[in-house]
């Protein structure tokens, strides 16, 4: 009993030793993807289309955009791009982006470029520079949609002294 007990745990032990590590994951079909999904929020946005806007986030989405309430789900978001797009034109880009891919969720972290054309006559458009974070969720038929934006825009730099 005693050899067959040696023997087992000998055998167990140089199974664990010799066990390979899982093999190496190919996301790069994943963010291809995710980065089609960010392309089509910025030509959503840029045309006004809010349909189109939608369909990029889940329906439960959370959204943390600056200095407003957190945005939960897709009705109180079309809400809110009805009242930003009623105001001003937008013209979006990104200008970096770095993805993790875990499974089933994704994490991009991006910067960009977002301006505002408002829409009252003689107002001059505003860029702001962003940076925010996407977690991005595999849907059931594997498209990838966010779940979770938050973003906020760099601080304006200073005016210029007064003229002297």
């Amino acid at each position: 009993m005693r050899l067959t007990t040696f023997a087992l745990a000998a055998t167990l032990a140089v199974a664990a030793c010799t066990r390979q590590a899982p093999p190496a994951v190919d996301t790069a079909a994943d963010v291809a993807a995710i980065n089609a999904v960010r392309a089509r929020e910025v030509a959503a946005l840029s045309s006004g289309n809010i349909d189109s806007a939608l369909a990029v986030y889940t329906s439960d989405v959370q959204m943390m955009s600056p200095n407003e309430e957190i945005i939960v789900g897709s009705a109180a978001l079309r809400t809110w791009f009805e009242n930003f797009l009623a105001t001003a034109t937008v013209t979006a880009r990104y200008t970096s982006s770095v993805i993790d891919v875990s499974g089933d969720l994704a994490v991009d972290r991006y910067t960009g470029e977002l301006t505002m054309t408002p829409k009252a006559a003689g107002a001059a458009p505003m860029t702001e520079v962003i940076k925010g974070v996407h977690v991005m969720r595999r849907q059931a038929d594997g498209s990838w949609r966010i779940a979770q934006d938050v973003w906020n825009a760099d601080a304006a730099p200073p005016p210029p002294p007064p003229a002297r």
